[in-house]
């Protein structure tokens, strides 16, 4: 019973992780891209990669429980801050999607709550 806990648990930080990496390099590809056009494109496809980081996302938020912390409370500004920070993902989601139509806007509200969930239960 225990190894079964371990093994999820194991596998759980590992797609953590996975979405971590993943969402970083989303952003610096995203970057790249602005800055020299279809440097990234010609090779990845980035509706294909946003899927990939999303599911990643899903799961991590609907299945990962960081340890017990003795936590502080966030205060207003730590709530206003991680806020606007999921309104950036939600809108960098929103700008690199807009290929897609209105469903673009379904993978920026996603988005911005995974990022905020993420946050608020980061283990730091």
């Amino acid at each position: 019973m225990n190894l079964d806990k371990n093994l999820k648990n194991l596998i759980l930080t590992i797609i953590r992780d996975l979405f971590l990496a993943a969402f970083a390099l989303l952003i610096v590809f995203t970057f790249l891209e602005i800055v020299k056009p279809k440097i990234i494109l010609n090779y990845l496809n980035f509706d294909i990669f946003l899927l990939l980081v999303l599911i990643l996302g899903i799961i991590t938020i609907l299945y990962y429980e960081p340890a017990e912390k003795a936590g502080q409370k966030l205060k207003f500004l730590d709530y206003s801050t991680i806020c606007l920070f999921s309104i950036l993902v939600g809108i960098l989601c929103l700008y690199l999607t807009r290929a897609i139509g209105w469903l673009s806007i379904l993978v920026g509200l996603v988005s911005a709550v995974i990022c905020f969930n993420l946050i608020l239960n980061s283990e730091s």
